[in-house]
């Protein structure tokens, strides 16, 4: 039947094998489902210059973000952690229950609900420090550029692309300000993003696995979305950003490794400025990154997870979001007060 002519056009086996091979492959995915795991690993990297400077950012943001993320999927149900939190998803019932290993509580509610929900409990600045951040939001002008580079790589044995995005933030300063720092200030955010081929798919059961999953992120839990509902407590922001979010949520194949480059030239020209006043400050390039940070998968395999994962562990008790939120808040300050404490210490005076 493959050989036979449809009106002047010859259908051949080669044709159809193509044409619907990696969607019978993904319509199949839940009977044929395998067990997978997928983990990444983070660094964050300031400049050389600021590292002395910047060390308590630096572990501030590996003690509230962690540097570990993981997905792990069996059957119907997907399990994620990243930072504080366990995320424990039912893929049948519809619903998610988020658990909180450091206060032993845990939330179950609907999918539709996740996004309202988690923005709904973060903390809203208060009314005159919203005032100041808006009229700077306001004020910020941005373009994004998205481009397909041609480079490719494997990574753990996977055929990876490369996309780079890129944001350009421009800022004007009031009057008062011009003087020292110029009309404005500008910052760019690069982000080379290394996705898996699309017929990677068909080659590689793990990759078939989570290509499935992310389709369902991309419609459930969309980060898109969770970043509309944010961008809607502050006026101005999605504006600034948003057309940059949309961009790196456009493509759903599975990431394998990320960098994020962040820019601030007008950094170095202040710092020029220290400098000619008699002012410490390190000399800072302004063509290089002032903060680099970077994502790679780990851990790529199709072994047997633990079915104990996807169930709440014995002697947690059931807690709001919004409280869970609350814990998750002040657990944060709590490490970033102890990334404080642990800091460079200044030479005991002789």
């Amino acid at each position: 039947m493959c050989e036979r002519y449809n009106g002047a056009m010859k259908i051949t086996r080669k044709a159809i094998c193509a044409a619907i091979l990696p969607a019978l492959a993904l319509s199949l995915a839940p009977a044929l489902r395998a067990d997978v795991t997928l983990r990444y690993e983070t660094e964050f990297k300031p400049a050389a210059a600021l590292q002395p400077m910047l060390e308590q950012f630096t572990k501030t943001m590996q003690a509230g973000a962690g540097t570990s993320t993981s997905i792990r999927m069996k059957g119907s149900q997907g399990y994620t952690t990243a930072g504080n939190w366990i995320e424990i998803f039912d893929f049948t019932k519809g619903d998610v229950t988020l658990v909180d290993p450091a206060s032993k509580t845990f939330a179950v509610l609907p999918l539709a609900q996740l996004m309202d929900k988690m923005a709904g409990a973060i903390p809203q600045p208060g009314a005159q420090a919203m005032q100041g951040v808006q009229q700077i939001l306001e004020s910020m002008k941005s373009t994004v550029d998205s481009k397909v580079t041609g480079k490719t790589e494997e990574i753990k044995g996977v055929q990876a692309e490369e996309r780079e995005v890129t944001l350009n933030i421009d800022i004007p300063l009031p009057p008062g300000m011009v003087k020292q720092m110029g009309p404005h200030v500008n910052m760019k955010i690069v982000m080379h993003i290394w996705t898996a081929k699309k017929e990677e798919a068909l080659r590689v059961q793990a990759i078939r696995e989570l290509t499935g999953y992310q389709a369902w992120q991309k419609y459930i839990v969309n980060p898109a979305g969770m970043f509309e509902k944010l961008a809607g407590r502050m006026p101005g922001l999605s504006n600034a950003i948003g057309p940059f979010v949309e961009e790196l949520s456009k493509n759903q194949s599975v990431m394998l490794r990320t960098r994020t480059e962040i820019y601030m030239p007008f950094l170095a020209e202040l710092a020029k400025q220290a400098a000619a006043d008699g002012q410490q400050f390190p000399a800072l390039d302004p063509d290089a990154p002032l903060l680099d940070m970077n994502q790679e998968v780990v851990e790529l395999s199709t072994a047997p997870v633990d079915a104990s994962l996807f169930e709440v562990p014995k002697g947690y008790t059931a807690a709001t979001v919004e409280d869970m939120v609350a814990e998750m808040v002040k657990a944060q300050s709590v490490a970033a007060a102890a990334a404080k404490a642990d800091g460079p210490k200044a030479d005991a005076p002789k």
